[in-house]
């Protein structure tokens, strides 16, 4: 019994250390908000690059922070800018900026050295650019960056520190608890992955993932051998496998397939949604699209 209670001791104070270390090694130069001059009836009001951060920021911020992006999601799942850059360029000077990184930040054209509270998450961000929403889909990675996000915070309101660690820990437990769920229903299902980016969100919860080969893919991107395409998505149907597609899906890929009511899309967030409610649709919704048969056709009498 002690040797159990020592174990789970150690457990409890080793994820404890994991939440406090970024603040010991990455903590935000410039220290706290200036006079609380960025403060607007006591909300942090913070501008992002990414829907991303936002989804994240207004998560691990609760009701101390509202964030908005530059940039948005379109019907097609695109990102489109929503600030524009002219705009930018009036921001205050206290305006609270946050972005992945220096490269995030350059390449909407925001001007950052203007702004003392600037924030990047990373001095550059292990990952390439067209990989960035791949690494956010999976649930494994995402606890990781909203450890950042709770650092910056932190930086501009250490006062609310503890809240903002609490908000950290529950987002990690529904994370869990959401990909738990999602391999209880869903692991050993075979799934036909025709996304882009979304690989390891499929993963996560045990799906057992084909893929095409890189040649059928660059075949049928290129709206070549489509005929191809139509036997695959037939032959996995048939063997009871679940067709999914996601926004990253190349447009010819989802132009030819998207009349087809046996193949799943996984979506993008909704702009009132967080990440943890997100990634739970995206597991009922596949699971509903398996398991429920569609309504017969009412026979003519």
């Amino acid at each position: 019994m002690r040797r159990l209670f020592g174990k789970r001791l150690f457990v409890r104070c080793f994820l404890l250390l994991l939440v406090l270390l970024p603040l010991f090694r990455s903590a935000p130069a410039g220290g706290a908000l200036p006079a609380r001059g960025a403060l607007k009836d006591g909300t942090l009001e913070i501008i992002v690059t990414s829907p991303w951060l936002t989804l994240l920021v207004n998560f691990i911020g609760g009701v101390n922070v509202k964030a908005s992006s530059i940039q948005e999601w379109n019907e097609e799942g695109e990102l489109t800018r929503r600030i524009r850059a002219r705009s930018l360029q009036s921001l205050p000077p206290k305006t609270l900026l946050m972005a992945f990184d220096y490269r995030d930040a350059r390449g909407l054209g925001l001007p950052f050295e203007q702004y003392v509270n600037y924030r990047p998450l990373y001095d550059r961000l292990p990952l390439d650019e067209n990989k960035l929403d791949a690494a956010l889909l999976d649930p494994s990675v995402v606890p990781f960056v909203a450890q950042r996000v709770l650092t910056v915070l932190a930086g501009w309101d250490p006062e609310n520190y503890p809240y903002y660690q609490k908000r950290l820990a529950e987002f990690q437990a529904r994370i869990y608890s959401t990909t738990l769920a999602g391999r209880q229903i869903l692991k050993d299902q075979a799934v036909y992955d025709l996304t882009g980016q979304s690989g390891a969100l499929l993963q996560a919860a045990g799906c057992r993932v084909t893929r095409p080969s890189e040649a059928e893919w660059a075949d049928w991107s290129a709206w070549k051998e489509m005929a191809k395409l139509t036997a695959a998505v037939s032959h996995m149907l048939e063997e009871k496998a679940a067709v999914v597609m996601d926004c990253a899906t190349p447009k010819a890929i989802r132009a030819y397939l998207g009349a087809n009511p046996d193949v799943f899309l996984i979506s993008r967030p909704k702009p009132d949604q967080d990440y943890p409610s997100f990634l739970h649709d995206q597991y009922i919704s596949l699971w509903s699209k398996i398991t429920v048969k569609p309504l017969p056709v009412p026979r003519r009498r």
